[in-house]
């Protein structure tokens, strides 16, 4: 079991009902297909988490399953043409943040077909470097997981 400081939590979700969250949304860690990840900075005039560096994702709308947001998020926010085949589960987490009410389907995906045409939400960035990006004091902590566990499942290389 986590501690209940520790900024992410991993949720079994066979043993929880998922509806019990106030929020459900869905984010991923992108690798375009030059092996850049690409991240979003969200401005400062943002409600929420401004000036923050987050990966790509929004909320499950009603009647979506996670997949079917994360395919329609990554198209709204990337242009993105995602097959569900290609895409990698990495978990559903909870932050501190939030106090832990708002559960996060997390994923990989990397852009092997080179579909992404641009970036719709927020600053894009680009990152050649993993350790660049944990370095910066303003990254979400769902994304600094899951970059992480990109690492340790061999997704991502420490240095691309």
């Amino acid at each position: 079991m986590t501690p209940a400081n520790d900024p992410i939590r991993l949720i079994n979700l066979s043993d929880i009902d998922e509806k019990i969250y106030a929020f459900r949304g869905v984010d991923c860690i992108v690798l375009t297909q030059d092996n850049k990840i690409i991240l979003q900075k969200r401005g400062d005039n943002w409600n929420r988490f401004p000036g923050y560096l987050a990966s790509f994702g929004g909320q499950i709308e009603a009647g979506e399953t996670s997949m079917q947001a994360l395919i329609r998020e990554l198209n709204e926010e990337l242009g993105a043409q995602v097959k569900e085949s290609d895409v990698i589960s990495l978990g559903a987490v909870t932050e501190a943040v939030t106090g832990h009410t708002e559960l996060i389907y997390v994923y990989f995906w990397q852009d092997l077909h080179g579909t992404i045409t641009g970036c719709y939400e927020g600053e894009v960035r680009y990152y050649d470097n993993i350790q660049d990006i944990l370095a910066c004091p303003k990254v979400m902590d769902d994304t600094r997981w899951a970059l992480n566990e990109c690492i340790t499942r061999k997704l991502l290389p420490v240095n691309l």
